[in-house]
C-alpha cells in the first residue's frame, strides 16, 4: 500500500511540473507604456515607467534598449517588441525608436 501511495504521489508531482506556462523574456512592455515615453523626458522618469533596460550599449553609453520576446497566447507565435532610447548629455530622451508595437493591442 505504501508503494502505491508513493507511486501516485510521484506521478502527481511529475504531472504538476508539466503545466503549460507561456514563454516571456525581457522587459514587460505594452503599447500604453511605450506611449508614455516622449522626447525631453528624464532618464529617471523613463526608468520609473519601464524599469531597468534589458540592454545597455558599451559603445554608446547614452543608448539603452527595452526589449521583450513573448509567445502570443492566441496564435502561439513568438513576438518581439521594444524601444531603443538615446539620451543627450543631460540624460534626457533625445530619440526614441519603437519596434514591434504595430501588430499588438
Amino acid at each position: 500500500m505504501k508503494f502505491i501511495t508513493a507511486a501516485l504521489t510521484s506521478a502527481a508531482l511529475l504531472l504538476a511540473g508539466c503545466m503549460y506556462e507561456p514563454i516571456h523574456q525581457g522587459n514587460r512592455l505594452s503599447a500604453e507604456k511605450s506611449a508614455q515615453i516622449f522626447e525631453g523626458m528624464t532618464k529617471f522618469k523613463v526608468e520609473q515607467a519601464l524599469g531597468t533596460p534589458m540592454l545597455n550599449s558599451t559603445l554608446h553609453p547614452n543608448r539603452v534598449t527595452y526589449y521583450e520576446e513573448f509567445e502570443d497566447e492566441e496564435s502561439g507565435d513568438m513576438k518581439k517588441r521594444g524601444l531603443e532610447i538615446t539620451y543627450d548629455g543631460a540624460l534626457r530622451v533625445q530619440h526614441i525608436r519603437r519596434f514591434g508595437f504595430e501588430d499588438s493591442e
